[in-house]
């Protein structure tokens, strides 16, 4: 892990579903929100949500191309970050003009003080699937005291020369098990990552998610594109072009197909975590069910996740 000394006290305050447990005062840039939902079980469960960290790695294995890959991504991300946030109403200055990896691994040790049981990372972790970023998030991983919970995003598709690809998952090997659904499961409850990064649902997906709805367990759904139903899309849709949400107009009847079947067994699912929209939204997708999106960890957002 890097040690950076950058201290700047950030308080952000969210809305928690079924119970509020106050503000806590955070250093190192870190703005972490707080959800807190209880369905009375058997015991606690503490996660810790991680999304769009957009890192570029280097190394002494590093390539020509992934230097300039580096250039290129920290070059973009250090005006984007300030303008999304802008936009979003959240906080970011150029306090915050440090390499990626470095808020992310804040996180992921505040993720460890906090005593979470996994740490999730809702998609777009690397902004390109280069071997440099492949090798750090390998590394990562293996010497994490806790499980990581990998969820792809969009930029899962786009290699380190900018080509987009359907499929890359053979560079994934060692960092996702099953990158397109991935199961994780903790007894009473479970944790299912599903691969949206193109908002493009196959019937496999579909075929999956079913057979895990049969199961009398509670769900987490993790996704990297949030769901445009209910309430949350509505609000999601004044600010955002629907483009950056599932379905949206052009998604396949697969993408379509999937929603319904979430919206249709919402008494299923315990809550759904997504990302993407670099920013923190709160909202319910049907009247059993919220789905909540945590900001970029490019300014420090987290969200500690607590179900009981």
């Amino acid at each position: 892990m890097i040690n950076v000394d950058i201290e700047l006290k950030v308080c952000y305050y969210t809305v928690v579903r079924i119970k509020n447990i106050g503000v806590k005062n955070m250093d190192n840039l870190l703005q972490i929100s707080k959800t807190e939902i209880d369905i009375g079980l058997s015991k606690e469960y503490r996660f810790f949500q991680i999304s769009d960290a957009h890192m570029a790695n280097i190394d002494e294995q590093s390539s020509d191309v992934d230097h300039d890959e580096y250039k290129r991504s920290h070059g973009q991300w250090d005006t984007l970050k300030i303008d999304m946030a802008k936009d979003a109403g959240e906080f970011c200055d150029d306090r915050y003009n440090v390499e990626a990896n470095v808020l992310f691994e804040k996180l992921a040790r505040y993720a460890l003080d906090f005593g979470a049981d996994a740490l999730i990372l809702s998609g777009d972790i690397m902004d390109r699937v280069s071997e440099s970023n492949i090798r750090y998030l390998k590394k990562f991983k293996s010497e994490y005291k806790i499980p990581v919970i990998y969820c792809p995003g969009n930029h899962a598709y786009t290699d380190e020369y900018g080509n987009h690809n359907k499929k890359m998952y053979e560079r994934f090997v060692g960092l996702i098990d099953n990158p397109d659904f991935d199961i994780y499961d903790y007894g009473e409850l479970e944790i299912i990552t599903v691969d949206n990064g193109t908002k493009q649902i196959t019937k496999d997906q579909i075929k999956k998610l079913k057979i895990e709805l049969e199961k009398e367990k509670k769900l987490i759904l993790v996704l990297h594109a949030p769901l445009n139903i209910g309430k949350f899309g509505e609000e999601a849709r004044r600010s955002l072009n629907s483009y950056f949400l599932m379905p949206a107009n052009g998604d396949c009847e697969e993408s379509f197909e999937f929603t319904r079947l979430v919206e249709e067994n919402s008494e299923k699912f315990i809550c759904v975590l997504a990302g993407h929209i670099h920013r923190t939204m709160e909202y319910p997708i049907t009247d059993k069910l919220m789905q909540y999106t945590t900001s970029s960890a490019l300014i420090g957002y987290g969200r500690e996740i607590i179900i009981k």
